[in-house]
C-alpha cells in the first residue's frame, strides 16, 4: 500500500498547524486550562486542514533554513493573533472589574476557574458571559474567519514590512483594550456615579438622614438593575471588539 502525498500541501499543513497551535494557546477561551490539551490539538488540526488551501497559495520555503524560519514566523503570527483576541475579550472582564468597584459589590476576589487567577465577582460574570457568547453568538466563526484570512494577508514568509508593523498594531490594540473597557462599563458607572451624587445632595438637604445606611442598599439596587439591563448589549460589544481587533491586525481583513 502506497500513499501519494502532495509535498506542497504537506508543508502548508505543517505551517498552518504551527500557527493554529500558537493561536489557540494564546486565544481565550481555548488558552485556559479548562480545555484539555487533546481537545486543543484536535481544534488546531481542524483549523490547519481548513487553512491548507490559503497557505498553499502563499510562497512556501524550499530549504531547511527557510522552513525553520517559516515555522518561527507561524509562532509569531499565531501568538500575536491570540494576544489580540485575549486583549479584547479581556476588556469585558476589565469592564466588570470597573463596575464592581463602583457598585459596592467589591467582595473579596474569588478564584477564577478559567484563568486560574483572582477576579472580582462581576468581572467573573462578564468573563463567563463572554466565554458563552463566543460559541453561542457566532463569534467563534469570526475567529475562524480571521485565522483563515491571516494566510491571505500575512504569508508564510513574513515580509519585513509586516514585522515592523506588528509592534505598532499590538500597541494600538493595547490602547484599545483600555478604551474598550471604559466603553463597556461607562453606562453602568455613569448611573452609579449619578446615584452617589444624588445621595450627596440628599445628605446636604437632610443632614439627619442616615445616608450611609440608605446609600448602601440604594447603590446595590441601582447597580444590579443597570447591570441586568446592560448585559443585553454584551453580545454586540463582544462581536464588535473581536471584529475591531482582527481588522486592526489584518488591515481590515
Amino acid at each position: 500500500m502506497t500513499l501519494n502525498l502532495d509535498a506542497v500541501a504537506l508543508v502548508a499543513f505543517l505551517l498552518a498547524l504551527v500557527r493554529a497551535t500558537a493561536f489557540l494557546l494564546a486565544c481565550p477561551p481555548f488558552a485556559g486550562s479548562a480545555i484539555p490539551l487533546a481537545a486543543r490539538a484536535a481544534l488546531a488540526g481542524g483549523l490547519a486542514l481548513a487553512a491548507v488551501g490559503p497557505a498553499s497559495r502563499s510562497p512556501l520555503p524550499a530549504s531547511t533554513a527557510g522552513l525553520v524560519g517559516a515555522l518561527l514566523v507561524q509562532v509569531l503570527v499565531g501568538a500575536a493573533m491570540g494576544f489580540v483576541v485575549q486583549l479584547f475579550v479581556g476588556a469585558l472582564r476589565s469592564a466588570g472589574v470597573l463596575v464592581d468597584q463602583f457598585s459596592g459589590l467589591n467582595l473579596p476576589p474569588a478564584l477564577d476557574p478559567l484563568g486560574l487567577d483572582q477576579t472580582p465577582v462581576i468581572g467573573q460574570c462578564y468573563e463567563w458571559l463572554a466565554t458563552v457568547l463566543v460559541f453561542s453568538s457566532g463569534a467563534v466563526l469570526l475567529l475562524v474567519r480571521g485565522f483563515l484570512t491571516s494566510f491571505q494577508v500575512v504569508s508564510t514568509r513574513l515580509p519585513g514590512a509586516d514585522v515592523a508593523r506588528l509592534p505598532a498594531v499590538l500597541g494600538a490594540d493595547l490602547v484599545g483594550f483600555f478604551a474598550a473597557s471604559a466603553e463597556v462599563a461607562a453606562p453602568v458607572v455613569a448611573v452609579l456615579l449619578a446615584a452617589q451624587l444624588l445621595l450627596g445632595l440628599l445628605a446636604k438637604a437632610a443632614p439627619q438622614t442616615n445616608v450611609y445606611a440608605l446609600g448602601f442598599g440604594l447603590q446595590l439596587l441601582v447597580g444590579l438593575s443597570v447591570l441586568a439591563v446592560s448585559l443585553a448589549g454584551v453580545p454586540a460589544d463582544l462581536t464588535n471588539l473581536l471584529g475591531r481587533g482582527l481588522a486592526q491586525l489584518f488591515g481590515g481583513g
